[in-house]
């Protein structure tokens, strides 16, 4: 008569990929009523290992997704932040605000602030202040979609540089 490990054998059972009671035995060339008589209660244990397992996997998952979620948030803020940067310079810069002639150009200053506005928007839903939490991803793509166009929107009138 073979010396079993019956714990070793126990916590391989729970933590293997074996179904039942009769695979495991069959596996490891035990007798399989050997085995049920000193296997009671593992099949209920490794089911309550699995549901533990399951719940760990699920909340593992959720974690990893908040955290990419997270970056994601941070990446359109810091996009934001520089965009509107890229604004505050031009502000700064008479070449942008001014024609040749040294008067304010209204075209560029409308422009400006209609960047501004969208940075704005845009910030403001990366950063989870406005209502609309369902649409932040859409809104979001069209606030820089918006803000392209009107960086590269070509007015005969208006001189930026």
């Amino acid at each position: 008569m073979f010396c079993y490990d019956w714990e070793s054998l126990k916590r391989e059972f729970l933590t293997g990929d074996y179904r039942t009671l009769k695979e495991f035995a069959e596996a490891k060339n035990i007798s399989y009523g050997l085995l049920r008589n000193k296997a009671k209660g593992w099949t209920q244990e490794k089911r309550q290992v699995e549901r533990t397992k399951s719940k760990l996997i699920v909340e593992k998952t959720l974690q990893k997704q908040i955290e990419k979620a997270s970056d994601y948030n941070t990446l359109h803020v810091e996009f934001w932040d520089r965009l509107l940067e890229l604004v505050w310079e031009a502000l700064n810069d008479d070449k942008t605000i001014k024609t040749k002639e040294g008067k304010i150009n209204i075209y560029a200053l409308e422009k400006l602030s209609n960047v501004v506005e969208k940075v704005q928007k845009g910030q403001r839903l990366a950063l989870g202040l406005d209502d609309k939490k369902d649409e932040h991803s859409e809104e979001l793509l069209q606030r820089m979609w918006e803000i392209v166009q009107a960086l590269h929107e070509s007015d005969e009138a208006t001189v930026i540089n």
